[in-house]
């Protein structure tokens, strides 16, 4: 071998020696005896992709700018807007409100077009939803025309800037879904101060914490506000500009208008705080800290609420003339407590949340109680066409005629009536309707006499000292909209509606289920033909669809599976 060979050699063989050496000491290093320990492991998130915006090209011609903007204005709510600003004359810089509202737009790119005069461009964007200043998220209806955004430019130091535009951004649906925003719910109680209520909303991903504190000091959206009550006095605010959240601990430093808070009310807004920051998504608060002007502040202790309730069991369905339960696969149980159906056109059935109230509808003209003794059913209300009831966690049994006039019935396991104003129903006809398990809120389908223009509305439910309810709001949130037609709605979980009906996602007009959130995408579920009949308890796990032929089917995975056969009309209590 020559001299250089021999040095590789020898090398090559010292690596192998010293590798050896090295895992030697590393195996030696390894425990092999004695007790076993735990411990906490911090795991942090992979941090987002933050979306970048650039700075206006240099002699761009205007198409060209403001191209670029509406791709820089995305990108702001990570820069607080500073590029975007750049592409503006200096006035329109100061005037532009960027936060006003989002107008989310899928598939296409938006389209220019110059208008009149070479300093006037007109955008056309296919919008799918629309979120407010307050995270309020709006479904657009399929078919829509495209938004029609206009654009003014003029030149500033020898460059074209925008100098008129609408307050607002413009962004892509992958980026607001995916990046930008989040959905968050902000928590308020029920009057009797023993259940949570959601408040579903939008915020930027970045500091969304300081987001949804400023919101939820605001107070709950229209549609929910007289249905629902706030810890926070009037007027409370940040007496900060941000919540910032260190070590799993977010800071909250309110303004002094705080202290007028009655200890109750002080123990229900850190109830607020504490469930709404904890539940934040993508950011981790396993603990609040409540300052006020800078100062510590003894909150007190915090309510043991309810939230996002889930049945302890069904569903129930009608099975040979009986009320029944499902029990595990197939395993189809009647109510020795209730009476036999036998004489009946019994369908639709309905239980309240602790299942101690239960009723049938009989054809479409009685709505009829099962006592829990077994005894014969006794009839709660009569009518020419009534609606398919629902039960609250109260007691009250909500029907009424399907043509409502803008009035629904409530009626008591005693037979008491009330009836209770819906204004926004008047001409309308009523197809399904559900009142939350939290008996806040109530979700209705409805659609005008010719059928061809069915809504998802949901309002929230205005009730006296004792429960009985009186009113539902005039303001209602419009969910759902991506729908085509309904026939049946039901309560998933706290923020999500299951959907009986059709949607332009199908090749074919059949109904399936759909998922609606409070504030959201639709999302379509795989078709089962012949679907006839919903229900839900909670989660995905908890959805179950009805097929003619008595035929029911549960949720696993993604797909549908046979749970039970010869039943019908499932539904979960409450």
């Amino acid at each position: 071998m020559s001299r250089t060979t021999r040095r590789r050699t020898r090398s090559r063989a010292l690596g192998v020696l010293v590798l050896a050496a090295v895992g030697l000491a590393g195996c030696a290093a390894i425990p092999t005896s004695g007790p076993i320990n735990s411990g906490e492991v911090p795991v942090s998130e992979p941090a987002p992709v933050i979306p970048i915006g650039n700075d206006p090209v240099p002699d761009a011609e205007p198409e060209r700018l403001v191209m670029d903007f509406i791709s820089a204005s995305s990108a702001g709510f990570y820069d607080d807007f500073e590029i975007a600003r750049k592409y503006l004359t200096t006035r329109t810089a100061d005037a532009w409100d960027p936060r006003a509202q989002v107008l989310v737009y899928q598939g296409e790119e938006p389209t220019i077009v110059e208008g009149d005069d070479e300093q006037t461009f007109l955008v056309r964007v296919p919008v799918i939803a629309t979120v407010d200043a307050g995270g309020r998220y709006t479904e657009t209806v399929p078919g829509s025309l495209p938004t029609e955004l206009v654009f003014e430019v003029r030149q500033e130091n020898g460059q074209w800037r925008i100098s008129a535009l609408a307050d607002g951004v413009l962004m892509r649906a992958p980026n607001f879904y995916d990046v930008v925003f989040r959905r968050t719910a902000l928590y308020f109680a029920t009057p009797d101060r023993t259940h949570l209520v959601p408040d579903m909303r939008w915020f930027p991903s970045r500091n969304t914490a300081s987001s949804a504190v400023s919101e939820l000091l605001a107070g709950p959206s229209p549609w929910l506000r007289d249905a629902v009550v706030s810890g926070f006095p009037e007027g409370t605010r940040l007496s900060t500009a941000t919540v910032p959240v260190t070590n799993a601990v977010a800071t909250v430093d309110l303004s002094a208008d705080v202290r007028v808070a009655e200890p109750a009310d002080a123990s229900l807004l850190r109830t607020q705080l504490e469930t709404t920051l904890g539940r934040l998504p993508g950011t981790l608060v396993t603990s609040v800290e409540t300052l006020v002007g800078g100062l510590p502040w003894d909150v007190g202790e915090p309510l043991e609420l309810r939230r996002d309730v889930a049945p302890e069991r069904g569903p129930f369905v009608l099975s040979d003339d009986r009320l029944a339960v499902v029990e595990g696969r197939d395993e189809v149980v009647p109510l020795d407590d209730a009476a036999p159906l036998t004489g009946i056109d019994a369908n639709s059935p309905a239980l309240s949340p602790d299942e101690q109230v239960r009723v049938v509808r009989d054809g479409t003209t009685r709505v009829l109680l099962l006592p829990l003794d077994a005894s014969p059913p006794v009839e709660l209300l009569r009518g020419s066409s009534l609606i398919a009831p629902t039960v609250d966690r109260f007691g009250w049994v909500w029907a009424g005629e399907t043509s409502s006039g803008g009035t629904l019935t409530a009626v008591d396991a005693g037979g008491n009536q009330v009836a209770v104003e819906a204004e926004w129903l008047d001409a309308r006809v009523v197809r399904s309707l559900r009142v939350s398990r939290d008996g806040a809120r109530i979700a209705v389908v409805s659609a005008s006499a010719g059928g061809r223009d069915a809504t998802i509305e949901v309002a929230g439910v205005v009730r006296d000292e004792n429960g009985v309810p009186q009113r539902v709001t005039t303001e209602t949130v419009r969910v759902g909209s991506a729908l085509e037609d309904v026939t049946e709605v039901a309560w998933t979980d706290e923020g999500m509606l299951a959907v009986l009906g059709t949607s332009g996602t199908l090749s074919t007009p059949t109904p399936t289920m759909h998922l609606v959130p409070i504030g959201g995408p639709t999302q379509v579920l795989p078709m089962v033909r012949d679907t006839v009949g919903i229900a839900s308890s909670r989660g995905d796990r908890g959805l179950y669809l009805a097929v003619e032929g008595g035929v029911l089917y549960s949720r696993q995975g993604s797909s549908w599976v046979v749970a039970a056969t010869g039943v019908r009309d499932p539904v979960f209590p409450g």
